[in-house]
């Protein structure tokens, strides 16, 4: 007794055996992939330090602004002040006005750096005063970073950090 076999089932059994990709396709690829990285990747360290001074500024607009809500609420004036290296900025009651103000420093980052722009040493001492009517002194801060540097304005009657244009 002899045995049919169909030939086509057995070349489409070999051909299903046989599918996926072969070794000179994958290099391919991996060479297009580490080319695009070798590419896109020297374009990621300013952006990311600019994402850094964006954070910060973005972060000390809304410590600027819960300092002086505080102030209003508690009928108290607050001062924000940052510490001596820049990278921490600090809430308390003016001139120790009854207790400390319970509020965590505000750290800006290993790289972002924050100063008050008035040379004034009464000013850097003391910080920037809110008062409960909701004012505050003008001011111009000084953020900077490894992106560069970033000038901020105090709008004194609504208490909003305003980037100040360089043109």
């Amino acid at each position: 007794m002899r045995m049919r076999v169909n030939l086509p089932d057995i070349c489409a059994k070999v051909r299903f055996r046989q599918s996926g990709f072969t070794l000179l396709e994958l290099l391919v690829v991996i060479v297009i992939i580490v080319t695009a990285a070798a590419v896109v990747a020297p374009s990621l360290g300013p952006r990311a330090q600019q994402a850094q001074l964006n954070s910060g500024a973005a972060r000390l607009d809304a410590l600027v602004r819960h300092a002086r809500n505080r102030a209003v609420i508690e009928r108290r004036q607050i001062v924000l002040v940052p510490s001596i290296d820049g990278r921490w900025v600090r809430l308390h009651y003016l001139g120790g006005q009854g207790g400390a103000l319970r509020a965590p420093p505000l750290d800006l980052g290993a790289a972002v750096r924050l100063r008050l722009a008035q040379t004034s040493s009464a000013l850097e001492e003391q910080g920037i005063v809110f008062r409960p009517d909701g004012t505050a002194d003008q001011t111009e801060l000084l953020l900077s970073s490894n992106a560069g540097v970033r000038r901020l304005h105090l709008d004194p009657a609504r208490g909003r950090l305003l980037t100040k244009d360089s043109g």
